[in-house]
């Protein structure tokens, strides 16, 4: 007999297929339950968002000491040692009672003076200007109130390092630094030329731009110099005596005074405005060439050295991360805060 043929299965559609035991749990339940889901999703995101954010901050706490605060070309100023210095900088000026150690002083005068010492290493040589290991040593001796062959050196030395928290290397290199300033202050003095071009005049200090120029107009209308000087000035170094500044040599005074006052002819009178306030200048007489006054000669010499220091800072590399205006707040809030601290 012919056997029967199989009748031929026909496979059931996916969409009418009994579900798992998993698939039947999880799509059977209603939109609560994925609400729940979506939720616990997004605060588990979340939560994972601010530990990284805490995580990266803590990083970034631990390694902030060692950051750095200023570059000077390859050399790197660290954080915690810009706040040394900081700190070193108020006692030096009084506490934080003073003026000049206030943050918004304090802080700029200590950038200018790190680079101001990095560039005297780098290039006090070219003006064959060299300290050596005994008058760096001799130098910190002097700051330790002590001699270098004193028995008790290292000692008071190592104390002064700890009270400090600098580093040996450091602390030699800042002492070394002032040493090489020293001999180019010297260097420049002696450089000091014997005559310069010179003008003698007289002043008045007064508080506000608009006080200078009423006063101005009292002057070109007749007023008594002198006497105005002594009943208006705020300059105590010259109202008694009228308001004369004596003979002034070219390169003692500011730049920005300097070009407006040498271009006066005598008796003229004008207004300058300063940082201390406004200035009423009388010419008095101009000489192109006049001997240089012992008096002046540490002026000139010290705005020589400055003019020296400024030309080598445009010449290298320079990342300050402690500009108050534009620097970084967090370095800059870290070093204050730990150098502040009582």
């Amino acid at each position: 007999m012919p056997k029967k043929r199989r009748q031929a299965k026909i496979p059931t559609p996916a969409w009418e297929r009994p579900r798992g035991a998993l698939g039947s749990r999880i799509l059977g339940r209603g939109g609560q339950f994925y609400g729940a889901v979506v939720v616990g999703l997004l605060v588990a995101v979340a939560l994972g968002v601010v530990g990284y954010a805490f995580g990266n901050d803590y990083i970034e706490k631990q390694r902030r000491p060692g950051s750095t605060a200023i570059q000077v070309e390859d050399t790197h100023f660290r954080l915690d040692y810009f706040s040394n210095r900081l700190k070193m900088y108020v006692g030096q000026f009084g506490g934080q009672g003073s003026d000049a150690a206030q943050p918004a002083t304090a802080v700029p005068a200590v950038v200018d003076l790190l680079i101001e010492e990095e560039i005297v290493r780098r290039f006090a040589s070219e003006m064959d200007v060299e300290a050596t290991e005994e008058e760096t040593k001799q130098a910190i001796a002097s700051r330790l109130g002590i001699t270098a062959d004193d028995a008790t050196f290292d000692v008071v030395y190592q104390q002064e390092l700890s009270r400090s928290g600098i580093s040996e290397q450091d602390y030699q290199g800042m002492v070394r630094a002032s040493v090489l300033i020293d001999k180019l202050r010297t260097k420049f003095l002696e450089k000091v030329p014997p005559s310069a071009e010179s003008v003698r005049f007289r002043q008045i200090l007064v508080g506000t731009d608009a006080a200078a120029q009423e006063i101005r107009g009292a002057i070109e209308a007749g007023g008594d110099f002198a006497a105005l000087a002594k009943e208006k000035s705020l300059d105590t170094q010259t109202k008694d005596s009228g308001g004369e500044a004596g003979w002034v040599p070219r390169g003692v005074l500011g730049a920005s005074v300097e070009e407006l006052v040498f271009v006066l002819e005598p008796n003229e009178v004008t207004t300058i405005p300063t940082a201390q306030g406004s200035l009423v200048i009388q010419m008095l007489e101009k000489a192109p060439s006049r001997a240089v006054e012992d008096d002046d000669k540490a002026p000139l010499a010290e705005r020589a050295f400055a003019k020296w220091v400024e030309e080598k800072k445009g010449s290298i590399v320079l990342v300050n991360n402690m500009d108050l205006s534009a620097g970084d707040s967090k370095k800059i809030e870290w070093a204050v805060s730990r150098a502040y601290q009582s």
